[in-house]
């Protein structure tokens, strides 16, 4: 008898077991888009050459590398817009320059970029001007860099 209520309860087992037993299989999704990365780097420096401390005064350098104003003086570094080149997927950019360094006494440093411009064949290059606003009371002579950033939205 014992052996026969043993069999009993080995074929139920058995029986449930291979009714629950199962298997499901699920599809899932990866989602990505290809782009072409963003690069954004400084081609040529901004340079304004020499500029006077002597008095009060302004010097710009235009998108032409021409230097113009009261405090320009003749000479030194030849002047040069700032240039950067962007790398990127085709297509239309929003562009803005921001001045996180304003270190320098006397000096008030104002860059110009154009609001938009427009990706072709992956690549723009962008001119950045700017103007120095000179204090002669508060400026010190000698080598001076101030620092600002171009920033590109796509």
């Amino acid at each position: 008898m014992t052996n026969k209520l043993l069999l009993s309860t080995l074929l139920a087992s058995t029986f449930l077991l291979s009714t629950q037993a199962g298997a499901e299989d699920a599809t899932g999704t990866a989602n990505f888009e290809l782009v072409y990365p963003i690069s954004v780097s400084e081609t040529t420096a901004m340079q304004f050459g020499d500029v006077s401390i002597a008095a009060d005064g302004n010097c710009t350098v235009d998108y032409a590398d021409t230097v113009s104003g009261t405090a320009c003086v003749a000479g030194g570094a030849t002047a040069a817009s700032g240039l950067f080149t962007i790398a990127a997927a085709d297509g239309p950019v929003t562009l803005s320059v921001s001045l996180p360094d304003s270190s320098v006494a006397g000096v008030i440093f104002t860059p110009t970029v154009q609001t938009n411009g427009t990706i072709a064949s992956n690549t723009l290059a962008v001119p950045v001007s700017g103007s120095l606003d000179i204090t002669a009371a508060t400026a010190a002579t000698g080598t001076q860099s101030i620092n600002y950033t171009l920033s590109v939205t796509y």
